[in-house]
């Protein structure tokens, strides 16, 4: 099926978790899966953080049994960072690495996401390096069967998309590539320009969101309460959709919207809305 004739999303962890990481996710994991299938998405995503919080008073097979019972499959675990780190960061973040990949051995889980995160006064790495490390990480993570989801946050502009394309075309592995979140691709000034360079076989991930012409807030205000469901918002959408499908990108549609509106509804009340938006959006851009 090709992107454009997708019917309903899969939803990315913190579009149904009802909270704001690092609060306690609100939603139960049963409610999220039973909301999930109530809509006969393609699936949900897991956050690390919340797994390790269940997992220490639910089993796997607790867990597995839950996702069985309503035919939902987890495939993505969130979130991978510091790979790009030496000394103490490194080794903790290859030890975060280990678990996760774990984790999505454990749910059958095809993809694990990843950034990498500069906060002022640290400088981004040499450009050798990153893709040296990228490439790395994304051979590990082949050895488990997993694709590499590399998302830029706009929050953190060191790290912008233009960076990520150049790390993910010269590192050029089959299973690691960007993963394009419309709500950071539109607040990134490098953002739409890195979209038009990179091949579609560098796209490994498609997160939907939608949003004002401005910020509501400040940009880290407006990341996480303030976006919107696709077709509710200013930003171009179609084209985005158009490019990724004119690339031939052929990935399963995701959406995270982190939304304080949102966030007030029940997880079924979520997934509707968010079901009906998409396929508003896909039938907008097929028909013009």
């Amino acid at each position: 099926m090709s992107l454009l004739q997708q019917r309903t999303p899969f939803f990315a962890h913190p579009h149904l978790t009802g909270s704001v990481w690092p609060e306690k996710v609100r939603d139960s994991f049963a409610d999220r899966v039973a909301a999930v299938a109530a809509v006969g998405a393609p699936g949900m995503g897991m956050g690390g953080y919340e797994l390790e919080e269940l997992l220490a008073t639910h089993s796997l097979d607790r867990l597995r049994g839950i996702l069985d019972e309503h035919g939902v499959r987890i495939g993505e675990i969130e979130l991978l960072l510091g790979w790009h780190a030496d000394g103490e960061e490194g080794e903790q973040a290859r030890r975060s690495e280990e678990q996760l990949f774990s984790w999505a051995e454990a749910f059958g889980a095809e993809r694990v996401k990843t950034s990498a995160v500069f906060i002022p006064p640290a400088e981004l790495i040499p450009m050798d390096l990153l893709v040296e490390r990228f490439a790395a990480l994304c051979d590990r993570a082949a050895e488990r069967g997993l694709t590499v989801e590399l998302e830029p946050f706009a929050v953190f502009p060191a790290f912008h998309y233009g960076v990520a394309a150049d790390v993910v075309i010269a590192a050029d592995r089959p299973n690691g590539g960007l993963l394009i979140d419309t709500w950071h691709l539109f607040r990134d000034p490098h953002g739409l320009a890195a979209l038009e360079r990179v091949e579609g076989r560098h796209i490994t991930g498609v997160e939907l969101c939608d949003g004002a012409a401005e910020p509501v807030g400040t940009l880290q205000e407006d990341c996480v309460n303030s976006r919107l469901l696709p077709g509710e918002g200013v930003f171009d959408l179609a084209r985005v959709l158009r490019t990724l499908d004119a690339k031939g990108v052929d990935v399963t549609l995701s959406t995270e919207v982190l939304s304080e509106d949102l966030r007030r509804l029940t997880p079924k009340e979520v997934t509707t809305r968010t079901t009906a938006a998409v396929r508003s959006l896909l039938q907008a851009v097929q028909e013009s």
